[in-house]
């Protein structure tokens, strides 16, 4: 997350261990992002290391030994990470609290399943075989994260997307409108994000 040169390991491995700390230890999850900085932007300083890749931060009531344990597991798996040692205010876009259910994109959602595994996010997380699987127009309340990898996509298939989301960010992520669901990941009311 903002490591030179980004790898595999230091780029994904983070979303595995994200994934693994909310799933297994139920330990909440700040997602570090300084709105309106540019694209490399720093989104903050610390120790005089400059962070710019939305780093996550785990706060130090939920450091026990168990979860340190998992963390150095995951570091030695190429996460990059550190302890801080002294105070740090940081702009948390929103604090995961539980696990998202994905659900893959029908048609190309095998495209991203290589993502998921090499990171170390189980199958079970985003529906293991392909007949859980949906198109746009089969996606409801209870899916909080729609997988798309590229694809052409058109009004007559894809609309619904248009339909359930207020505005597109760049890079193709479209953020959903707030609404009640099945369940709900971060500290806003059931944001639906779409990637």
């Amino acid at each position: 997350m903002g490591v030179t040169p980004l790898t595999g390991r230091n780029g994904l491995k983070p979303y595995g261990l994200i994934y693994d700390l909310l799933k297994n230890y139920k330990v909440p999850n700040e997602w570090v992002i300084k709105t309106g900085k540019s694209q490399d932007g720093v989104g903050f300083t610390y120790n005089g290391v400059d962070y710019k890749g939305g780093p996550f931060i785990i706060g130090a009531e939920y450091r026990t030994n168990a979860v340190n344990t998992a963390i150095s597991s995951w570091q030695s798996l190429g996460v990059v990470g550190i302890t801080t040692t002294t105070p740090v205010t940081v702009p948390v876009y929103p604090t995961f609290l539980n696990t998202p259910k994905w659900t893959m994109d029908l048609q190309n959602g095998k495209i991203a399943v290589s993502f998921f595994s090499y990171a170390g996010i189980p199958a079970s997380a985003f529906g293991e075989a392909s007949t859980f699987w949906k198109t746009p127009a089969q996606l409801d309340c209870c899916d909080d994260i729609f997988v798309m990898p590229p694809t052409y996509s058109v009004c007559a298939t894809h609309g619904h997307l248009l339909e359930r989301n207020s505005y597109k960010s760049n890079g193709g992520a479209i953020l959903g409108i707030p609404n009640k669901g099945c369940s709900e990941f971060t500290t806003h009311d059931n944001l639906k994000i779409f990637i």
